[in-house]
């Protein structure tokens, strides 16, 4: 009786691990959804790309097979990520994952790469001099113009038919996205570096290229420089003192970083000597013109520059001239 029992519950369980193995397979047959994430999401021509498939239970115990533009990974056997290179503006190469099951089903999961260049042209509207070989850079609640230029490898893409969408930190620049927006200005926020990012998508809303770039600030810093009568406007700063040699001395006070609409209508630009409010007797309220007094001595020159309606957009500095 015990020996019945026995082989009537052997019996009785075959169907059903035959039944388990049938619905594992049925899990991985072609068709299940699954996709393919690369870093970056948006590549430039040439970049490095890693690319990760993401598919579930999928990737489990399954044999792995990557091909780019038709040949095969080798370096990526059975991995979950590839790296690749990506190709020329204006082609579009397809990758490929495989997922083969121990059941022997397999599914592909395939996206297209098509690389577009997306230029960011970021300009501070900051004061420097003309003749100055930096770069003018951001300040604190100073504006900022920015532009997107998307370029396939033959000719640049109409923003027209482009939509943008413009952040910077995590604020959105024009409230959200705008069609044709290749064009921005917004205020420099607080922070050494602000982030800026731009993405561009068709009117169908398919993303085509995105860009992210750190906004390097600074504050803005008084300079002076002497101004000769002769040979002109000096390129070399006076760091800490100057020295009235003939009967007069010109300097010109020049506010790097300055916000240029601070810089063009300030609400202070004031001189001083030694502590007293000064005339500078120019028209020009960045210069002053000092006359020898006496037989020698030393004294303090300061010049200040601000907005009222943005404290912060504003410099002062003093320099020592002997005369």
């Amino acid at each position: 009786m015990w020996y019945r029992y026995y082989l009537l519950f052997i019996f009785a369980c075959v169907p059903l691990v035959g039944q388990a193995q049938f619905d594992l397979g049925s899990l991985q047959t072609p068709g299940q959804t699954g996709s393919i994430v690369l870093s970056p999401a948006f590549p430039a021509p040439g970049e490095s790309v890693t690319a990760t498939v993401d598919a579930g239970s999928n990737v489990f115990g399954s044999e792995i097979t990557w091909t780019y533009d038709g040949a095969v990974l080798d370096d990526a056997a059975n991995r979950r990520s590839a790296a690749f290179m990506a190709g020329a503006a204006g082609t579009d190469k397809t990758l490929t994952v495989t997922l083969r099951s121990s059941a022997g089903t397999q599914q592909s999961i395939s996206t297209t790469i098509s690389p577009i260049y997306l230029d960011l042209i970021v300009e501070p509207q900051t004061r420097v001099p003309d003749w100055y070989q930096g770069r003018a850079l951001p300040s604190f609640n100073s504006q900022i113009n920015a532009t997107a230029l998307l370029h396939n490898g033959a000719d640049f893409i109409d923003s027209n038919n482009i939509v943008y969408s413009w952040r910077i930190d995590k604020q959105a620049i024009e409230a959200g996205t705008v069609r044709g927006g290749n064009k921005v200005s917004f205020t420099t926020p607080r922070g050494r570096a602000p982030i800026l990012s731009v993405s561009a998508a068709t009117l169908q809303g398919e993303t085509i290229a995105s860009r992210v770039i750190q906004l390097n600030t600074a504050l803005p810093e008084l300079v002076y420089y002497e101004k000769h009568s002769l040979y002109g406007l000096s390129h070399i700063p006076i760091r800490s003192s100057a020295a009235l040699v003939g009967s007069v001395l010109t300097l010109q006070a020049e506010p790097f970083y300055l916000d240029t609409r601070v810089y063009n209508r300030p609400d202070i630009a004031q001189w001083e000597i030694n502590n007293i409010d000064t005339d500078n007797g120019s028209s020009n309220p960045y210069e002053i013109t000092l006359s020898r007094a006496g037989s020698g001595g030393r004294t303090i020159l300061n010049f200040h520059v601000r907005s009222l309606q943005e404290v912060l957009q504003g410099v002062e500095g003093s320099v020592l001239v002997n005369f």
